[in-house]
């Protein structure tokens, strides 16, 4: 009998003052299981979120887990699968995972624990030297591929020496590495299937309403790239090569999610869906020529370098509602020398797509990030103006996210012994309003978070200002339960947790 593998998305993670990050199938992890399944391996996966979204639990240093307990994921493991997989995307939770890992070990210690994603990917050396529940890690740009040869060669049907793209500890408890393979190329779904969306509980996802972006009716996620080309130093998907699925395969998969789920709304989430402005055109086509009646939007950023007036009229006409453009700093010092966007990115080409994808009626994000290694007040300033003009042009929404310094990337490298002992949990200010913590030499934590603070408040004011009926129609949308923006899913989420709270008051 083939063995078998249960794979983990993890708890959320948040802070009191945080707003969690959203409530979303978790795509990577059910492209490894349908890829195990086509290849004859059977898989249980546990999405730990999505299982139990309405469930919290304290974590360490005034951090919440959001989900299934230790306990509870634990004991969902099926009793005949003789691997475990737990993926790891982002650094600020990696101390549950760790904390998961611990609990799978004690209570099944024969059962082998893999680990994957950006994370242990990049302290590969670390997690294995310091845990030794944890038997391998997954390492390079691509699961799929790697995961199966693992499973394989554990499974007696190849040869160790086969293997590619894990991290393990020898005999003598050193840990090797074996170099992983490039960039899967066939992304279509003779090779990729689609993702094992039957695994995961999809009415949990579509009855939160908390998506990346935001949310309405029965919606789901959807990628159709894979890597991005630019060189963003704070970014773990830099400079990998770019890969895409044809549009009739993207539609295929869009048509079967309608079919199977009910699905009337797709959020496209990969980190650079517009590259090639041909093929954005082709897959707008191919949803108005299938007469396929949907809303999308791309919560996960695009590029405005690679899209024109054509792209956008085609967007619309295809259902698309929303996008997210990401100038990241109004600063070009900071953009060139310390992010090294790219020599296609401008400041004035952002601003003028924004402005036309507003005109022609889609909603529009924009993403800036604070608190670079190197970034003064000067640049604080000069993203607190851009951003003031974007908001007079009509770009609806604005999130100033914080720089984390992520493992694998330039700025880690750079910054990783400016806070000694620093605990991964402290990551966690990102999505906290209530801290900042700055990685500049020239910023100090509470003036970073004054500027974060003023940067919302001029973005906000001025829209309100030369915008008044849409600002107000945003509060509206509130009142009625509807969101067409993320400010809007975040004023609900808002008023839900101050209705919860108002009723336990009231109560007691």
């Amino acid at each position: 009998m083939s063995i078998k593998t249960t794979i983990i998305n993890p708890p959320q993670i948040f802070t009191k003052s945080q707003i969690a990050a959203g409530v979303t199938p978790p795509l990577g992890v059910v492209y490894l299981a349908s890829y195990l399944i086509k290849h004859g391996y059977p898989v249980q996966v546990i999405d730990a979120l999505g299982e139990n979204p309405e469930q919290t639990v304290s974590f360490r240093k005034g951090s919440y887990l959001r989900g299934l307990t230790f306990k509870e994921i634990v004991d969902r493991i099926d009793s005949d699968s003789r691997l475990v997989g737990i993926s790891n995307l982002f650094t600020f939770a990696y101390p549950a995972v760790e904390e998961l890992c611990q609990e799978i070990h004690r209570q099944y210690p024969e059962k082998k624990i893999i680990l994957g994603g950006p994370h242990p990917s990049a302290l590969y050396e670390e997690i294995l030297l310091n845990h030794p529940e944890v038997s391998y890690i997954i390492r390079g740009v691509e699961g799929e591929y790697n995961l199966l040869r693992l499973v394989m060669c554990l499974d007696g049907r190849l040869e160790p020496e086969n293997l590619t793209g894990v991290a393990l500890r020898n005999e003598k408890g050193k840990v090797i590495t074996v170099k992983a393979v490039g960039r899967i190329e066939n992304l279509e779904k003779e090779n990729i299937p689609f993702p094992a969306r039957d695994l995961l509980p999809m009415e949990n996802y579509i009855k939160a309403q908390e998506g990346h972006g935001p949310s309405s009716g029965r919606w789901t996620t959807i990628l159709t790239t894979r890597g991005c080309p630019y060189g963003c130093t704070f970014c773990e998907s830099r400079q990998t090569k770019w890969v895409a699925r044809t549009a009739e395969d993207v539609v295929d998969e869009m048509e079967e999610c309608i079919e199977k789920w009910g699905i009337t709304e797709f959020h496209f989430e990969d980190d650079n869906m517009t590259f090639e402005k041909n093929r954005t055109i082709a897959i707008c086509d191919e949803i108005v020529k299938r007469k396929i009646n949907v809303k999308w939007q791309t919560p996960n950023g695009i590029r405005a370098s690679r899209i024109d007036e054509e792209v956008l009229v085609k967007m619309k006409e295809s259902g698309c509602v929303h996008i997210t453009i990401a100038p990241e700093s109004g600063s070009s010092r900071v953009l060139e020398d310390i992010i090294k966007k790219g020599g296609d990115f401008d400041l004035d080409r952002l601003k003028e797509c924004g402005s036309f994808a507003h005109k022609i009626g889609l909603k529009v994000a924009a993403y800036f990030v604070l608190g670079l290694p190197g970034e003064t007040k000067e640049d604080m300033e000069l993203t607190i103006s851009y951003a003031k003009e974007l908001a007079k042009v009509g770009i609806d929404e604005v999130a100033f996210g914080l720089f984390i310094p992520l493992p694998g990337t330039p700025l880690w490298d750079e910054v990783k012994e400016k806070r000694e002992g620093m605990d991964f949990l402290d990551l966690l200010s990102v999505g906290d309003m209530t801290k900042s913590l700055s990685w500049s030499d020239y910023i100090t934590d509470e003036e970073l978070q004054t500027y974060r603070r003023k940067a919302y408040m001029v973005f906000y004011v001025t829209r309100m200002v030369y915008h008044p009926f849409v600002f107000l129609n945003s509060f509206a949308n509130t009142l009625r339960n509807v969101e067409s923006t993320k400010t809007e899913r975040t004023l609900r989420q808002y008023l839900k947790r101050f209705n919860i709270k108002a009723k336990k008051y009231i109560n007691n």
